[in-house]
């Protein structure tokens, strides 16, 4: 009987330290979860910054080339007008790729909206054509849409 009841107390023991050492690594690997999702959200952040200073170097591009297009003389209007559209596509583009972010969650939807809510509308009242059925701009067109009706 005595040996029944030491068996059942280092029995308990050998739990009881079974328990700790899983809590414990547990606890890491709670810890590695939470850099894990930390990095991947700073690394969703540098890539959406990166996406904004592209869409504002290819908007001013795309307004530089407007104003020459304004500013030139008859012989060079068609091939700057080619240019327009090249930094227009080039903006446009950028422009998707972030709404395409927002869409999908990789930055907080209320904070850019107040920026960018404007900017959207205006670019898609101003170039209506560039927004019709078939066009590339998708994720453009659902942002926008969504952020008129709410």
């Amino acid at each position: 009987m005595c040996i029944q009841n030491i068996t059942a107390i280092v029995s308990c023991i050998i739990a009881g330290i079974g328990v700790f050492v899983a809590c414990v690594q547990l606890r890491g690997v709670k810890q590695q979860l939470s850099l894990a999702v930390s990095n991947q959200a700073k690394d969703s952040l540098k890539i959406v910054l990166e996406i904004e200073t592209q869409l504002n170097s290819r908007k001013l591009e795309f307004d530089k080339s407007n104003k020459a297009l304004l500013e030139s003389k008859d012989d060079d209007r068609e091939i700057i007008a080619a240019f327009v559209e090249t930094t227009k596509e080039s903006y446009f583009n950028a422009l998707d790729r972030l709404c395409f972010c927002i869409q999908k969650g990789y930055v907080d939807e209320d904070e850019y909206r107040p920026e960018y809510r404007d900017i959207i509308k205006n670019t898609v009242k101003q170039y209506e054509s560039d927004f019709g059925a078939g066009s590339a701009y998708n994720h453009i067109k659902q942002i926008n849409d969504k952020w008129k009706e709410s």
